[in-house]
């Protein structure tokens, strides 16, 4: 059940993000609209930026259209750069192959200046037999090979690194260790971790929407005390070899959630694992906040506070309260952002670049 929350303050509408107490450093996090595809954007102190996956990336026919004229998800990663000053994209983790996450990747290249690629390795995708050859699920297997295959000539010349488990990357004062990579996990708890898990009972699932969904790069970043969990589209079953039957993660205070919300992630042996603060989801309108995902992680306990970029058309009363929702539908959806900004002690600022209202919390 979500505790009481620190500090409310309502900013004007204008604001992007609230600054932190005292001057203190802060980790930039911009949690982008992808209309259901990934898209996060890290920005350190000393200027790093890291982002985790360009989304779709295909511009769209007729609006709506972000507050700044962005048309794309490419459009709004780069207007997110640009408002945080950067001048290139230092790192980009492309989790999986799925056209939702790498999709963007090749507009973005020409759009911004990317310095280093980090992914798992080769596409592992597979058809799906009992489909039709033209079934959605096996159109995507097939777009996979297209996208690596295209990646793979994109990225010619560029530093590049492929992600394996118990890796730890660094960029500037974050760090990211990775947890699950190419289909395998870490060996070992990470500090902090290693209790017995909780609910290794959860039955597995034979649904993964897809083979590469299971091969994301997972990552535990870390800024300070606080840990942030970004695991791409990790599926129901790799999350429960994380959580049981040890807890190989441990607490993290942020999670972004996994897998858009829906509903073949967000094990709940991993959530009992992560047990997180504050939980934001990039959902879409009909992408994501399915009823099991969002009553799993809303009755986690510790939780402060659970933050989305859409509402969803789906499951409206899910919702929930909408000054913690970027997007509203009907209303027009403008490509609108969840901002955090994060000091090394703690202390976390939330805004919401609809409206301007912002929360802070000091996590555990």
């Amino acid at each position: 059940m979500i505790r009481k929350i620190l500090i409310p303050v309502l900013l004007a509408a204008a604001t992007l993000a609230a600054p932190a107490r005292a001057a203190e450093p802060v980790l930039r996090v911009v949690a982008l609209d992808m209309e259901g595809g990934g898209g996060t954007l890290y920005v350190t102190p000393e200027g790093k930026s890291l982002l985790i996956d360009a989304g779709s990336g295909p511009p769209r026919d007729g609006g709506p259209f972000g507050r700044d004229g962005s048309r794309s998800g490419v459009d709004r990663i780069v207007s997110a750069a640009r408002s945080l000053g950067l001048k290139k994209i230092d790192y980009l983790i492309v989790t999986h192959y799925h056209a939702d996450h790498i999709g963007g990747v090749f507009d973005l290249m020409k759009a911004i200046p990317i310095g280093t690629f980090i992914d798992h390795g080769p596409n592992q995708d597979k058809p799906f037999p009992d489909e039709a050859p033209d079934s959605h699920s096996n159109q995507m297997v097939r777009d996979s090979a297209v996208n690596y295959a295209k990646y793979l000539a994109a990225i010619k010349g560029h530093p590049h690194i492929e992600a394996r488990p118990g890796q730890v990357l660094h960029f500037g004062s974050l760090t990211a260790t990775v947890v699950a990579s190419a289909g395998k996990i870490i060996d070992k708890p990470l500090p902090g971790a290693g209790g017995k898990g909780r609910f290794c009972d959860t039955p597995p699932m034979v649904a993964d929407g897809g083979y590469e969904n299971g091969m994301s790069v997972a990552s535990v970043l870390t800024y300070g005390k606080v840990r942030i969990a970004a695991f791409g589209d990790l599926v129901w079953n790799r999350e429960h070899e994380l959580a049981c039957p040890i807890d190989k993660v441990g607490h993290v205070q942020i999670l972004i959630v996994t897998h858009h919300g829906v509903a073949l992630s967000s094990n709940p042996s991993s959530i009992a694992a992560l047990r997180p603060d504050i939980a934001v989801m990039g959902n879409s309108a009909r992408k994501g906040a399915v009823p099991a995902t969002v009553n799993t992680i809303s009755h986690s306990p510790g939780l402060q506070a659970f933050w989305k970029v859409h509402a969803s058309t789906v499951d409206p009363d899910l919702n929930g309260d909408p000054r913690y929702i970027a997007n509203l539908d009907p209303s027009p959806d403008h490509g609108d952002t969840i901002r955090l900004n994060i000091t090394k002690t703690g202390h976390v600022t939330v805004t919401n670049s609809r409206n301007g209202f912002s929360q802070s919390y000091d996590v555990k």
